[in-house]
């Protein structure tokens, strides 16, 4: 990757002649099923320009409650996009069908905004890498269409759920007006997302959206393009052995006392500490003394992932010391 990097020819993404650039948007478009894409440095903005073009101040938009547009970027509704969030509870990602239509019909009150956006995320983040099948993505994004409303999926690890359940990434996105997919995570490339959809949604993006953000001018794109390309091309199939290992650690501390823990789909292991009546970061900060380092995501949940750095030498590290970890603190109780 790092060698792509170095042997990139430099153009202008802005001005459309960096010839990496060129080449990941139309891998992205050809990858999803969808018209066209457009690179950009984050996820995050790629989720943001999407509620920028297909919604206007005052709309409504549905979005599952735990979702990382709402926790993580949940300003960009109200600061920048003026939208007003509806919020469904879904389990492992999927919004029930019927709460989705009876928030499309819905309203306490005169007013009855336009819903204009729905929002749905997988694999789903909090609740523990887990995949919404493509039944469901095509069913609400049929819902939605028949409201007249755009369906964006944050699929940010989207090749994790093509490679854990065989089904490429065309069949979970061509449904789909828009969707995020990024290039670092699992991937490992240093930065870069894609966001795919419509000619017409990501002419706006570039367009519009870009300018009103301040993020048009990409100097040296074609560097982390070249990245981006790379891991496209070679990083995917490896995603394999994240499950595994992810596995290997969710079994490994699965009995023991204190702690409630996922099965993996994909290469996320979720640890509820509840049981223990610890709060998680007491875990956290005591697994960080022994060299592991996990992420704190609710008081009482924290997460391990795995990825192309996590070989198994590492599995078995931090087995061995989140076994250690959880019956120190489970015992001084």
């Amino acid at each position: 990757m790092w060698s792509a990097m170095q042997e990139a020819e430099i153009g202008w993404p802005q001005r459309g002649d960096d010839r990496n650039v060129n080449e990941l948007e139309r891998y992205g478009a050809e990858l999803t099923g969808l018209e066209a894409c457009l690179f950009v440095f984050t996820a995050s903005i790629a989720n943001l320009l999407a509620l920028m073009v297909a919604t206007s101040r005052g709309d409504q938009v549905i979005l599952d409650a735990d979702s990382h547009q709402v926790w993580i970027e949940g300003w960009n509704l109200a600061y920048i996009c003026g939208v007003y969030p509806r919020l469904i509870k879904s389990e492992r990602g999927l919004m029930p069908l019927d709460e989705v239509r009876a928030a499309l019909d819905g309203w306490r009150g005169p007013a009855h905004p336009r819903t204009s956006l729905i929002a749905l995320e997988s694999p789903h983040n909090d609740h523990g890498g887990t995949i919404v099948p493509v039944d469901h993505i095509e069913a609400l994004t049929e819902l939605a269409h028949a409201y007249g409303c755009h369906v964006h999926m944050d699929g940010a690890r989207i090749h994790n759920a093509a490679v854990a359940t065989g089904v490429p990434v065309r069949q979970f996105t061509e449904s789909l007006d828009t969707v995020t997919i990024s290039l670092n995570k699992g991937l490992g490339a240093p930065v870069g997302a894609l966001l795919c959809g419509s000619a017409a949604h990501i002419a706006m993006a570039r367009e519009r959206g870009l300018r009103w953000l301040g993020a048009s001018g990409m100097h040296r794109g074609g560097l982390f393009a070249a990245a981006g390309l790379y891991a496209l091309e070679h990083m995917v199939d490896r995603l394999a052995d994240d499950h595994l290992r992810a596995r290997k650690i969710a079994d490994g501390i699965r009995d023991l006392p204190g702690i409630n823990v996922n099965h993996p789909e994909t290469n996320q292991v979720k640890v509820s500490t509840e049981p223990s009546g610890r709060l998680a970061e007491d875990f956290v900060s005591a697994l960080a003394v022994k060299a592991v380092l996990v992420t704190l995501r609710e008081p009482y949940v924290f997460k391990m992932m795995a990825h192309h750095e996590i070989d198994d030498e590492a599995v078995e590290l931090a087995v061995k010391e989140a076994r250690t970890v959880v019956c120190e603190l489970g015992s001084s109780q």
